[in-house]
């Protein structure tokens, strides 16, 4: 399986927030990279190094950032 390159975000993200049917939500802060597959599932980098995989499944996205990214 491949996985596609990460795309860096100018401006980096502040934070997102993944919202599921079930009322969960996944949120990150200071996202610096992302890449979405195929499938919808996303890959993310945040500033501290971390790796983040956010399945498809969500319902909506909320982004706080300057402007858009991508």
């Amino acid at each position: 399986m491949k996985i596609s390159e990460m795309n860096e975000l100018l401006p980096k993200e502040s934070k997102r927030t993944y919202h599921f049917p079930k009322g969960e939500k996944v949120y990150i802060e200071n996202i610096t990279h992302l890449s979405v597959s195929a499938s919808g599932t996303h890959r993310l980098k945040s500033e501290d190094g971390m790796l983040h995989i956010i399945p498809t499944g969500w319902i909506y996205i909320k982004i706080q950032a300057e402007d858009w990214t991508i």
